[in-house]
């Protein structure tokens, strides 16, 4: 079997498991250039990457080639690279926005934008120090009331990853998963929008599909 038909054969697996509001995005870091191309030639659209060198390399390399690519920002973000981010070709969204002060440099930012880019706040539902992430309700609550005055920032939704260091890891993946719905309905509530949740890895995207993920991100699993 070639390459093409084992990514198709993939690819249709990860969608027969995606119910309806569920998406797949394709976590591309360290990939190349010529496997993206392949799940584009197979209608994947979106796309995302841990570092923003390397994804203003590949977005440069492929916007001739695949014209509708979508790119996802969903690593850590150093706020000295953000003015780098926003000048990237197909940039559709950021995954990885996880404090207050990214949140403002964004805000003051945006106008170089030149054209709306999602935003995802990064909630650290696990409490695991060595992960990034807004760690209370109020601290989100402000974020957001800053995002929703934007005009190419648009707050689309939240972000999240399971615990790492647990003995019980679905039971933990499920209480984050579940605590990060919670968030988002509250914010919803209070500030009268819809928002998505962007959960589940290689490991646990079944876990979060069944708590009702909007993104999954997938990557290692998708090119192996």
């Amino acid at each position: 079997m070639d390459k093409k038909e084992l990514f198709r054969e993939k690819i249709s697996e990860i969608h027969s498991e995606l119910p309806p509001g569920a998406n797949l995005l394709i976590v591309s870091k360290t990939q190349s250039e010529s496997d993206i191309r392949l799940y584009y030639d197979l209608g994947q659209r979106d796309f995302g990457e841990n570092r923003v060198q390397e994804l203003q390399e590949k977005a440069q390399a492929l916007q001739v080639t695949c014209p509708e690519i979508r790119w996802h920002m969903i690593g850590h973000l150093q706020s000295n690279k953000i003015n780098q981010l926003l000048k990237i070709p197909g940039l559709a969204a950021i995954h990885s926005v996880h404090d207050r002060q990214l949140v403002d440099l964004l805000v003051s930012s945006q106008v170089r934008l030149p054209r709306p880019v999602d935003v995802f706040l990064q909630f650290n539902t696990s409490k695991e120090n060595e992960k990034s992430g807004f760690v209370t309700y109020t601290d989100l609550r402000m974020a957001a009331d800053s995002l929703v005055k934007c005009t190419r920032l648009k707050l689309v939704g939240l972000m999240t990853m399971g615990t790492l260091r647990t003995e019980n890891f679905e039971a933990e993946a499920a209480r984050c998963f579940q605590e990060l719905t919670v968030e988002k309905e509250k914010l919803q509530s209070e500030f009268n929008i819809q928002l998505l949740t962007s959960m589940g890895m290689s490991q646990d995207y079944k876990i979060a599909l069944r708590e009702r993920s909007n993104w999954i991100r997938l990557g290692s699993m998708m090119f192996n």
